[in-house]
């Protein structure tokens, strides 16, 4: 068994960043990957099962960075509209336009997953855990009725996701303004009625 050093992991992951960034997840290779990183591509196996985990490892700690900066935006705002609001416009406008362009990486990663990557959802599910805790929180002002909005977080994922794949074409349609308007009526009325 070869032993695994933390400077090699994150030489793959910076090696990775700039491979994504530079050709897409598609046209990126491990080889490609390895050579930046100075290492073997048999070497990258040690370290990740396929392409689709470096992919996801290289987005997790950013992603959930984006999200707690988001929780705290949201929660800075005074009125339950606003919050819901801000948490839309962040996942629907603001992390998948960042300029880094690692949400178009992630889409991109995912669409062409096949079963034998074995994707792991464990990020998706913290995700919808969290905006679900935070839509109960900003709409009824407790998190205890979060499973309420269980579906709602996943349906907000589900737009996430098309919102990524669209913002890779050179001239996306962009109805995210209208979008976001109509769910945060829908997510207050639901809120509202969870209240009484």
């Amino acid at each position: 068994m070869r032993v695994k050093k933390q400077s090699v992991y994150n030489a793959i992951l910076q090696s990775a960043t700039a491979e994504f960034a530079e050709h897409g997840y598609v046209k990126s290779t491990i080889g490609r990957i390895a050579e930046r990183a100075g290492t073997s591509s048999s070497n990258i196996y040690v370290y990740f099962q396929c392409k689709l985990d470096i992919a996801l490892a290289v987005y997790e700690s950013w992603f959930k960075a984006q999200i707690y900066n988001l929780v705290r935006t949201v929660r800075r705002q005074n009125m339950p509209e606003a919050k819901v609001k801000k948490l839309l416009e962040g996942l629907w406008n603001n992390i998948p336009k960042h300029k880094n362009g690692l949400t178009t990486t992630l889409v991109q990663a995912l669409s062409t997953a096949t079963p034998s990557d074995n994707y792991n959802p464990k990020l998706l599910q913290w995700t919808e855990k969290k905006i679900a805790e935070l839509l109960s929180e900003s709409v009824t002002g407790s998190t205890g009725n979060q499973e309420e909005f269980t579906s709602i977080a996943n349906i907000i994922m589900l737009a996430f996701d098309g919102v990524g794949l669209r913002h890779n074409l050179s001239k996306p349609v962009d109805h995210s303004a209208d979008s976001i308007q109509q769910m945060t009526y829908m997510i207050c009325a639901m809120g509202l009625k969870t209240r009484n």
